[in-house]
């Protein structure tokens, strides 16, 4: 690609002074884009000591003393709910604090939350206290802290978008990209419209004061050096510029699989390194929970095998040969939730596929089918998290076909995933190269905070029954 063309760059001066056009007013138009997850964390912080020093009076009015109240009981639970709420993206405005799905793992980190704060609270800080606050009536303050929070990200959501009608984000790219990213940029729903050029000439008036930011799907080498100065200045001081990679990675969590090259895994910026401290907790982890969900659920494991058996013949364990970290074969374990010899079929299930008995469709629904898949863990096979564990056949196939297939074996594969909670099953290579997304994004950020969000996540699908 030959290099691109400033486009009127002779027309734009660097001049602060000057740059007017490209005057930005962020969130609630107040010209400060970190306001409101200030105001959240602020509100946050101090609505539980007000909540819980509240419900303390009431309780005072209507059966006595609700106990001593030390300055622990105030602090802690907030900067516990403060780390949770910032894991699940409750600070971040690109969040849908609007949608069911938010609210449910809203309320799961809140749970969370609350049994860390009242562990911390009654079992360390306030021991041996001469008394203490009862156990409910801290549980029932939490709850109306949490709806409160909830309320107030809600206004927020409401308020961003009202501000946000009329605003729009600049694309600059060639025909084919742009036809790509404004199919996927209308199936996300986003708020802002989307003005696509394919020259900075073009594109430039509309770097204005309703523009919420510039991405740039040229790849940075083919810019012209004075171009790329320009956007520099920009970006450090009025609106936004991305790289397609950083807009998909800020905005969707996911990675652009045909926009990535290849010393992509060698960045910097990627928190899966050779030798991880977190990489060895998290096998730590991964043994302790995988043993203590096998002795915990050993009935209940006896009494799926039972069923399955009873409904169809066969072997209530299934074994498949999967692929796992560094492209190790191994052999994978799960109820068996189709009818015996049923691997013979199509190497995807269908919805109402007919080879899923009655109890294999609450088995997968309810991601019971994978419970066996404690064992891999416990072996080192497979982690409690991380991408899913291909089959051998479909990683032969999309290995030659989706470029950086093979990048999602630098981690173990896991039973639940970045991929498994933000998409559908795949039943096709499409459906593949869009999970890979999620996958690359999961192996970017590899930390504890990822892993934490994707359980919650993992929960409301098991309580809802979303799994197929």
């Amino acid at each position: 690609m030959p290099m691109m063309s400033t486009g009127g760059l002779s027309n734009l001066t660097l001049r602060t002074g000057e740059l007017n056009v490209y005057e930005r007013r962020t969130a609630l138009g107040w010209g400060i884009s970190w306001l409101p997850a200030f105001t959240l964390v602020s509100n946050d912080l101090l609505a539980w000591p007000a909540i819980f020093l509240i419900f303390s009076e009431l309780r005072t009015l209507l059966f006595g003393a609700p106990g001593e109240i030390v300055w622990q009981m105030l602090v802690i639970p907030a900067v516990i709910t403060v780390l949770t709420f910032h894991i699940l993206g409750g600070y971040d405005r690109r969040t849908n604090m609007l949608s069911l799905s938010y609210a449910v793992e809203h309320f799961l980190g809140l749970a969370v939350a609350m049994m860390a704060s009242a562990a911390s609270v009654y079992g360390l800080c306030t021991f041996g206290s001469v008394t203490q606050p009862s156990r409910l009536f801290f549980f029932v303050a939490f709850m109306a802290f949490g709806a409160h929070a909830l309320a107030t990200r809600r206004w927020i959501t409401v308020a961003l978008r009202s501000h946000h009608a009329g605003r729009h984000l600049v694309l600059l790219a060639d025909a084919d990209l742009a036809a790509r990213f404004a199919a996927l940029f209308g199936q996300r729903g986003m708020d802002q419209e989307l003005r696509i050029f394919s020259n900075f000439e073009d594109a430039s008036p509309h770097l204005n004061a309703n523009a919420d930011g510039l991405i740039v799907g040229y790849k940075p080498s083919s810019l012209d050096p004075q171009l790329g100065q320009l956007l520099a200045y920009v970006h450090f001081r009025h609106i936004p510029v991305y790289t397609l990679e950083s807009f998909y990675e800020t905005f969707w969590r996911q990675v652009p699989v045909q926009s990535i090259e290849a010393w992509w895994a060698f960045a910097r910026e990627s928190l899966l390194v050779r030798d991880s401290i977190y990489d060895h907790v998290k096998r730590v982890f991964d043994f302790v929970v995988a043993a203590a969900v096998l002795v915990l659920c050993a009935p209940l494991m006896l009494l799926v095998a039972v069923l399955v058996r009873l409904e169809s013949p066969g072997p209530a364990i299934f074994r498949q040969t999967r692929i796992g970290r560094d492209g190790r074969p191994f052999t994978l374990f799960k109820f068996r939730s189709m009818r015996k010899g049923a691997e013979t079929g199509s190497m995807y299930t269908e919805d109402r596929d007919p080879r899923v008995t009655r109890f294999g469709q609450i088995l997968r629904k309810t991601r019971m089918d994978e419970l066996p898949q404690l064992w891999n863990v416990l072996r080192g096979d497979m982690s409690i998290i991380g991408p899913r564990a291909e089959w051998i056949k479909c990683v032969e196939r999309y290995d030659g076909a989706i470029p950086f297939y093979g990048y999602r074996h630098l981690v173990r594969p896991g039973i639940t995933g970045w991929a498994q909670v933000n998409y559908s099953y795949g039943a096709s290579s499409e459906d593949a190269e869009e999970k890979l997304k999620y996958d690359l994004y999961y192996i970017r950020h590899y930390s504890m905070a990822l892993d934490f969000a994707i359980i919650l996540k993992t929960l409301q699908t098991m309580l809802f029954a979303k799994g197929r």
